[in-house]
């Protein structure tokens, strides 16, 4: 078992579709009850015991580092505009060579979720829902006695077993790893990747072990119609767990 003591948190993309409320700051920084997504995440990852946070920023940065202040580490993508999470992973390479979380940071979810992956058995492991109403919109998993044998946004719903959730935890060798292909892609000007990407590329020479979410709530949020079901049904569960945590 490897648990590492630092995350990366994801925060560079512009969150178009929920314009205007991103018109100067990434979703990350939407409000989902007394507290926004990227709050809520930090607050999960300091009740788990993970003190050491980097946050990869983009669109709307100022505005990151005046929510956060000096509680975690910043990482700076230039090309936000241009690229994806898979080219901003690679701009936290340094940070997370020893292994680490990856969030992207559009994500609620139930604190045992976390805690879930950092008990996992393997050094790579991954959330997935296993579920069987996907659509073209999800990436989706396959796996093989409990192990990623397929990730893609391609794969036919009707043959997909899961939704990967976005988090994801790697040892030292996995992260490296990761790294490396973000590097590859990176310096080819393949940039528009997601982290799944890399997770797809190591098939067969790293493997990543699938947790479920045995119907735990979470959610990612891209639309407006996530962003009220995150407010309206979602963050109040999560966050009452959460707090349940923090009170020991």
């Amino acid at each position: 078992m490897f648990i590492p003591d630092r995350a990366i948190l994801l925060a560079a993309g512009s969150g178009g579709r929920l314009l205007p409320d991103t018109a100067d700051r990434p979703k990350a920084l939407l409000t989902v009850g007394s507290e926004t997504i990227l709050e809520f995440q930090e607050r999960a990852l300091r009740a788990a015991g993970i003190q050491k946070i980097a946050v990869v920023t983009g669109h709307g940065s100022d505005r990151v580092r005046e929510a956060l202040g000096d509680r975690v580490e910043y990482l700076h993508n230039e090309r936000y505009r241009e690229t994806n999470s898979l080219y901003s992973l690679w701009v936290a390479s340094e940070f997370g060579r020893p292994g680490c979380l990856i969030f992207n940071s559009d994500v609620l979810f139930h604190p045992l979720l976390l805690a879930r992956l950092l008990e996992s058995e393997s050094p790579e492991a991954l959330l997935v829902d296993f579920r069987d109403n996907l659509g073209e919109e999800e990436m989706k998993v396959i796996a093989r006695d409990g192990w990623v044998a397929e990730i893609s946004k391609n794969i036919d719903p009707r043959r997909a077993e899961g939704e990967n959730l976005g988090i994801l935890k790697a040892g030292p060798r996995g992260a490296a790893d990761m790294f490396d292909v973000a590097g590859e892609f990176a310096r080819k000007g393949e940039w528009n990747l997601w982290v799944p990407h890399a997770v797809e590329a190591l098939i067969g020479r790293r493997p990543f072990q699938t947790i479920s979410t045995g119907g735990l709530p979470w959610i990612e949020i891209d639309y407006r119609h996530d962003l009220e079901r995150a407010r309206r049904d979602v963050y109040p569960l999560v966050s009452e767990a959460l707090n349940a945590v923090e009170q020991g």
